[in-house]
């Protein structure tokens, strides 16, 4: 079974390399004396940059410019970083957003250790300035190889109204006890009102039971057999309608949907907690799903790292510098609705939110929405903020884009949705899944 798992995904490779390896943009910059990052649209990293390169004309040179060298589809500019890297190129710049398979690009040395970078050419960056946990995630066996971003809570809202509708306590929550609950309730039921949340849902179980770091693998475990049951049930009945506005606050409030992933800046969860309480909902926020008890998750949802063969390197700092900037970090809360990793930054998109909600929309705010507003702001922050001076593991990756992952889309993606789509059974899934994974970890 190994081997056949290891001949399709090496043909498949194979395949795809060659199929595009003449196609497309070279990663290098047009400009030798530039930084490059590769893009298939604008994404945020590319907002960042640009920013960057304006600010580099005031305090650097042109030199220290980064050109955006960009493709038609993520699957092309994929493969060009793939080929390239291989052969010791590439561009300078990563982001984790890349369906790239970072794990591996960090252990055969194809990204730089920024502690070195730091130590070779001098920075003032203070990793303590800012979230402990979240930074961790960027250090793998001693190497801080990635610069984590932004970041999210890995917490769920709900409703009390909805976890009783269905007979759910906020205190005991497992696999088990919500597949009890809610097919014991006799109601049907959407998790997240999504599909691809649903999705997300099941690969996030599947990390707990797999360790790159340490090559622990647990998925032949009766606690994963046993777990996979409990999982495999919610996610197949439920009757999710993708034609159903899930994310709307009065369907949150009617309980359409278990849990909500709200994006996680804070203004956002104070703004969803006040309109619940308007339409006279009391929110619940819930911990992420785990094995353990009395964890408290996060994922980092824009993070970046550098390749170990740049022949700049001096010129990657002041970006890295750049980037974690009180005023940059700014950005992450107000236009990609994350939770920023610079501490004093955090701290002022807090204190930013208290501005209370017109929810008539009358043009007058009065004491009754003053009131409401307070309420959910003094609650968010409680709740919400203990959370965030408390998290006790950070992943690499965001909950938005775990299907997109190049282990979860390249290595298992198949294998899950065959099982999901009851095309093999659950021995054959844990086999496969297992097999996959190992020849993963050492090919």
């Amino acid at each position: 079974m190994k081997n056949k798992i290891a001949i399709i995904l090496t043909l498949q490779f194979i395949i795809t390399v060659f199929a595009f390896s003449g196609c497309g943009e070279s990663t290098a910059s047009s400009n030798s004396s530039k930084l490059t990052y590769c893009a298939y649209n604008e994404d945020a990293i590319c907002d960042i940059i640009k920013r960057y390169n304006k600010y580099c004309i005031k305090h650097y040179d042109e030199s220290y410019q980064i050109e955006i060298v960009e493709f038609e589809s993520q699957e092309e500019m994929n493969i060009k970083i793939s080929t390239e890297v291989m052969s010791g190129g590439g561009p300078d710049i990563f982001s984790l957003s890349q369906k790239l398979p970072f794990e591996k690009m960090a252990a055969n040395s194809t990204l730089l250790d920024v502690d070195e970078l730091i130590n070779t050419y001098y920075s003032e960056i203070n990793f303590d300035d800012y979230n402990s946990k979240v930074m961790e995630s960027g250090v793998i066996n001693g190497n801080r190889y990635f610069v984590p971003l932004a970041y999210s809570i890995d917490a769920f809202i709900s409703t009390e109204e909805t976890l009783g509708k269905y007979n759910l306590v906020s205190t005991d929550f497992s696999y088990e006890a919500l597949n009890d609950a809610l097919s014991q309730s006799g109601e049907s039921y959407s998790l997240f009102g999504s599909t691809e949340d649903n999705l997300n849902f099941f690969y996030s179980f599947l990390a707990q039971f797999f360790d790159y770091n340490s090559s622990e693998i647990e998925f032949d475990t009766k606690d994963f057999s046993k777990s996979l049951d409990y999982i495999y049930d919610l996610i197949n009945n439920d009757t999710t309608d993708e034609n159903n506005y899930y994310f709307l606050y009065k369907n949150i409030s009617k309980g359409d949907s278990v849990f909500y992933k709200q994006f996680s800046s804070f203004e956002l969860m104070v703004r969803t907690y006040a309109y619940l309480y308007y339409y006279s909902s009391n929110p619940v926020l819930v911990n992420n799903f785990s094995q353990s008890k009395n964890i408290i998750s996060a994922s980092v949802d824009f993070g970046i790292a550098f390749n170990s063969n740049c022949k700049h390197k001096e010129k990657l700092l002041p970006f890295i510098e750049y980037c974690l900037s009180e005023s940059i970090q700014t950005n992450w809360n107000t236009e990609y609705c994350a939770l920023a990793v610079n501490n004093s930054t955090l701290k002022n998109s807090i204190g930013s939110a208290e501005q209370a909600i017109d929810f008539d929309e009358d043009r007058n705010i009065d004491s009754n929405e003053e009131a409401i507003f307070e309420k959910a702001f003094t609650t968010v922050l409680n709740d919400y903020g203990y959370m965030i001076d408390n998290i006790t593991d950070c992943s690499l990756y965001s909950f938005y884009d775990l299907s997109d992952t190049y282990y979860n889309s390249s290595v298992i993606g198949d294998i899950v949705n065959d099982y999901l789509n009851g095309d093999i059974s659950k021995e054959k899934f844990i086999r496969q899944l297992t097999a996959a994974t190992e020849i993963y970890l050492t090919e």
